[in-house]
């Protein structure tokens, strides 16, 4: 049992893609699934986060690859009990993708 939600419901989708081949690519279906599980994952991490001066939102988008490869590494360190760890960089694409800024009023 874990103590943390984000810490357990990290496990899960690492046991999940583990089992299931998701991040080799041997499950190109399921991958998609998988990545707005751990997505939705992250978010519920942000929101629960204090992060004072924001995200650097100006990145780029990251490759698919790397993103996958981003999401299994902070969630692994999640599962593992190190919930403080933030990947700025995989942070501000989920960010900039799922929740956009509202349009500037001028």
């Amino acid at each position: 049992m874990y103590q943390d939600p984000i810490a357990g419901r990290a496990a899960q989708l690492i046991a999940h893609s583990d089992c299931n081949g998701i991040l080799s690519g041997n499950a190109a279906d399921r991958s998609d699934v998988w990545e707005d599980a751990a997505e939705s994952c992250v978010l519920a991490r942000i929101d629960s986060l204090k992060i004072l001066g924001g995200l650097p939102r100006h990145t780029p988008p990251l490759p698919r690859q790397d993103k996958l490869q981003r999401l299994e590494t902070l969630l692994k360190f999640w599962a593992s009990g190190c919930t403080c760890i933030v990947d700025e960089p995989l942070f501000a694409d989920i960010l900039n993708r799922r929740r956009p800024r509202p349009a500037a009023k001028g």
